[in-house]
Order: C-alpha cells, then sequence, then structure tokens
C-alpha cells in the first residue's frame, strides 16, 4: 500500500512556498537565504555594540551574493530586486531589538532607526545590490549561449 500524495490530502504546499530543489533556491529561498545570513550578522553586532555594523554588512553581502549565485534562473529578477527589500526588514528588526536614546513612540523610534540605517548604510545596501545584478546578468548572458 502507498502513502497518499499530498494532493490527494489536501495538504499541499502553497506555490512559492517551497525553497529549493535540484536545481538551487526558489525566489522564496533566496530570500531566506539572504534574511537569515543578515539576521545572524546583524545580531553578532547588534549584541556588541550600537548599530548594523561590518559583520552584518559582510554577511548580508554574503547572503545576497549566495542567493544570487544559487537561485533558479527563472528567478535571478528576484534576486537583484530582493536586496533592499530584505534591508528595510534587518533594518527594522535591529531597531526594534536595539534600545535607543530616541524619544517617542514606538513607530517614530522605528522610523528614525530606518531612515538612519538606511543613511549610514547605503554603501552597504549599494554594494549588496550591485553584486546580486553582476551575478545575475552573468548568469543570464551564460544562459542564453
Amino acid at each position: 500500500m502507498t502513502a497518499p500524495t499530498p494532493a490527494a490530502t489536501g495538504h499541499a504546499l502553497p506555490a512559492g512556498a517551497h525553497v529549493g530543489d535540484r536545481r538551487g533556491l526558489t525566489a522564496t529561498g533566496a530570500v531566506a537565504l539572504a534574511l537569515g545570513l543578515g539576521i545572524v550578522g546583524g545580531a553578532v553586532d547588534v549584541l556588541t555594540g550600537p548599530g548594523l555594523r561590518t559583520v552584518f554588512a559582510v554577511c548580508f553581502i554574503a547572503g545576497c551574493l549566495l542567493a544570487a549565485l544559487t537561485v533558479h534562473r527563472e528567478d535571478l529578477v528576484a534576486a537583484v530586486v530582493m536586496p533592499p527589500l530584505v534591508y528595510v526588514v534587518l533594518a527594522l528588526i535591529g531597531g526594534a531589538v536595539e534600545r535607543t536614546a530616541t524619544t517617542g513612540s514606538f513607530l517614530t523610534q522605528q522610523a528614525l532607526e530606518l531612515v538612519n540605517a538606511l543613511v549610514l548604510g547605503a554603501p552597504v545596501l549599494m554594494a549588496a545590490t550591485a553584486a546580486a545584478l553582476v551575478v545575475a546578468v552573468y548568469r543570464w548572458a551564460a544562459g542564453r549561449r
């Protein structure tokens, strides 16, 4: 007797829920990879001092680069669009975890932390996006040959 298939039991995963397969990562998997490495780097930086610093920058750029290297070819656009969105999420998480001297409501504090992270972290964000773009363009061009 064989086990019922997920479709027969009604427990199939929704579209986009798979993070990877034998071909590499899906767009969801690429986001998870960049987010995971960014969280690790951000946690180290927040626990050892103020703000997101060098460890976060290295982990975030590496996560975006690895995501672009391992994502399915049809999801290469997602690998390029993903870094700014993941960066905003990580900056908000870092701002929520870190205690600051900023006064005001939680929303005001989060907005100020986000603006601070975007202004001071712009080089990291641009480097991660550029790295993902270069890898994606190379993989796209190599696949057309």
